[in-house]
């Protein structure tokens, strides 16, 4: 199993197996979820480090499957191709910051993220028609932010989100922009990863098993998206991420309370 066997116990590869289950087939039904699931629930089960970087090659081929898919790249990668230039750069920041923050800081980031996107309708309302008056500084300025959120708690989807539907893109290309963005920021991730340090490159190559069976749930939910209703899916993947937000943000505050307890 690539080294996942001896990496974790059997319980804990049985719950990676069905994460990753829920998560892409989430992602083919509704175009995009499968970092707001894995990661906030590998995060739940293990420290969010290493969830990072179990998640992250599976992460990365459930993105290119869902660009691949769909044609008319004219409208969407061929316009917008420039946010996953900012959103490298927010990446390799946010990496970096991920290598050497406090575990508790990344949850509670990685929670506020999810607030984010479960407000991002309320957030809309703030007047930002600046995003669609000046399209190329406010990308620069989501994309750097995305990209710093990837980077440090893998969740990039809310600010990029806000941005391609304040300019009111086609859900297709919406969907495909935010695949890009998440591929590109995956990839300089994983490099930077790897070159981080010999405990990075086993957890990388484990998580084979899980890309494989990610690609396969992925085109089960593609499969399923002209069957069920993409609501359903949308209802309960809030519902879950709201429950995430007060797991995360609990298991954060008693890590904190140990390590003051401790000093």
């Amino acid at each position: 199993m690539f080294g996942l066997d001896t990496l974790f116990a059997p319980a804990m590869i049985a719950a990676l197996v069905v994460i990753v289950i829920v998560g892409a087939i989430t992602h083919g039904a509704i175009g995009f979820g499968f970092p707001l699931i894995s990661t906030p629930l590998v995060a739940l089960l293990i420290d969010i480090k290493t969830a990072v970087l179990i998640t992250v090659v599976p992460n990365i081929a459930v993105n290119v499957i869902s660009v691949v898919r769909g044609g008319n790249w004219r409208e969407s990668i061929g316009k917008y191709w420039p946010m996953a230039i900012w959103v490298v750069l927010g990446t390799m920041i946010g990496t970096h910051f991920l290598l050497v923050a406090p575990p508790e800081l990344l949850q509670l980031l990685l929670a506020a993220m999810i607030v984010a996107f479960l407000l991002q309708d309320r957030i809309r309302r703030l007047d930002l028609t600046w995003i669609r008056r000046r399209p190329a500084v406010s990308g620069a300025a989501f994309g750097t932010v995305a990209g710093l959120f990837s980077g440090a708690v893998n969740v990039s989807a809310p600010p990029l989100v806000i941005y391609f539907m304040m300019l009111e893109l086609p859900p297709l290309a919406l969907t495909q922009m935010l695949n890009l963005c998440f591929i590109t920021g995956k990839t300089i991730q994983a490099a930077t990863l790897s070159l981080a340090g010999p405990g990075s490159l086993p957890l990388l190559a484990a998580s084979l098993p899980l890309t494989v069976l990610a690609i396969v749930a992925l085109l089960l939910g593609i499969r399923l998206q002209k069957r069920m209703s993409p609501d359903v899916y949308s209802k309960i993947l809030r519902a879950t991420l709201a429950a995430f937000v007060v797991l995360l943000t609990g298991q954060a505050a008693i890590e904190l309370a140990h390590r003051l307890h401790v000093v």
